[in-house]
């Protein structure tokens, strides 16, 4: 559903020609939900752009309807299996929207064939295969990019910006806190709870949206892991809840705390980052902000957007929170509060322009690792040292995360 929609936000950059499924009926599902959806998007810009209150305006619908018409004009073409798809001669582009742990297959298989590639987060349910997808990905020379929400936001930019001028000065502490809830039941009768379905929980399938910016941000990657990881409270495979303490390469050191068992609390941010320096700290909320306004289809997430609210404090250097804060000026174009759609669109635009996408690969890869070497100290009661090496069996998927017995279980009816 939210795919669907995004489809129908963007037919004046890509439109969608075929789909694959291992199960053909959910393929031809699929094709005709989205034809619908371009019919049904084509009506609402004409609409638009007769309720238009400028020429301008009215303009860009009746473009917008003109391209939508056109895609749900077109057959899109059903095949049950990516192999097939992949054949197809017409195609440029593909989405590679499977359950994490089965998505590496498609992806390299698509970039080997030389087409572009957008998969959902994360990339990879190992570190081996994320970086089978980068090596097939930089030799095919296509475009590659995995979704993950608030990774295009002015105020990231901000925080980039802010830690790399040194002006916060040599940074002793950066940490991150997610503080999410899921009950039992989320996890009940789906791919949601089973390590071979969705490969991890809290700072792995979930925890991605924030901590991949968290790892732009800072811009230094983590080198040490120690951490306790599992179930705590719910009836799963994986982690509902990680707390890990962590080193970074520039000699920092913190926290990553990723939870699915956080109650809503007025005194607990869903999310936030802090980062202290010699001279100044910072201090970064990661907010979703909701689905936004319906398009073509209800609560389909295509307007979902993120973002990142950023403060600064200073007890030793004055004037140092004034000069953190102007380096948000110039950051205006960006968007403040990217939506689902725009990182699609930006995917489709990079294309289109021969140019990189503003978000290395490999901070996701990044991410990937630090949830295997998070499994992985937590499994062994060990310090783990990163890089993982190729032979350990977490720089693979072999790795699991066993619960140990003193862990809280959900208690019994």
């Amino acid at each position: 559903r939210l795919y669907t929609d995004i489809y129908a936000g963007m037919t004046d950059l890509a439109q969608v020609v075929a789909t694959a499924d291992l199960y053909p009926k959910l393929a031809e599902d699929r094709a005709e939900a989205i034809h619908e959806a371009y019919t049904a998007e084509a009506a609402r810009q004409r609409a638009l752009a007769i309720n238009a209150r400028d020429e301008e305006s009215r303009e860009a619908a009746r473009q917008m309807a003109v391209h939508a018409q056109a895609a749900a004009d077109n057959d899109i073409r059903t095949y049950d299996g990516h192999e097939a798809l992949l054949l197809d001669p017409e195609i440029d582009a593909v989405a590679v929207l499977t359950t994490p742990p089965i998505r590496g297959l498609p992806v390299v298989a698509a970039a080997r064939a030389g087409k572009h590639v957008f998969t959902e987060g994360p990339m990879a349910k190992s570190v081996q295969e994320a970086d089978e997808i980068l090596a097939a990905v930089e030799e095919a020379g296509v475009t590659y990019a995995s979704q993950c929400g608030g990774r295009y936001t002015r105020g990231l930019q901000h925080a980039r910006r802010a830690i790399g001028s040194g002006l916060m000065g040599p940074l002793a502490v950066a940490k991150i806190e997610i503080n999410w809830y899921h009950q039992q039941s989320y996890y009940m009768g789906g791919w949601h709870g089973k390590f071979d379905t969705e490969g991890g929980g809290a700072v792995f399938h979930h925890g991605r949206y924030v901590i991949e910016p968290f790892l732009f941000a800072l811009g230094s990657p983590i080198v040490e892991v120690t951490a306790y990881s599992g179930g705590f409270l719910r009836e799963i495979e994986h982690d509902s809840y990680s707390l890990a303490l962590v080193r970074y390469a520039n000699g920092a050191v913190g926290i990553v705390q990723g939870s699915l068992l956080h109650h809503e609390h007025p005194r607990t941010e869903q999310t936030r980052w802090e980062f202290v320096g010699q001279n100044a700290s910072m201090v970064v909320t990661h907010e979703h902000l909701g689905w936004g306004q319906p398009t073509v289809l209800l609560n389909s997430g295509r307007e979902s957007v993120f973002k990142h609210t950023l403060s600064f404090g200073s007890t030793n250097t004055p004037g140092v929170v004034a000069e953190l804060e102007a380096l948000g000026e110039g950051l205006e174009d960006l968007p403040e509060a990217p939506s689902q759609l725009h990182q699609s669109r930006l995917w489709a635009s990079c294309i289109l322009e021969s140019r990189p996408i503003p978000f290395p690969q490999t901070i996701a890869r990044q991410h990937v690792e630090l949830t295997r070497a998070i499994y992985k100290s937590a499994a062994t009661a060990s310090t783990v040292q990163l890089p993982l090496d190729r032979d350990d069996p977490y720089y693979s998927f072999e790795g699991r995360l066993p619960r140990p017995d003193w862990m809280p279980r959900l208690p019994a009816d």
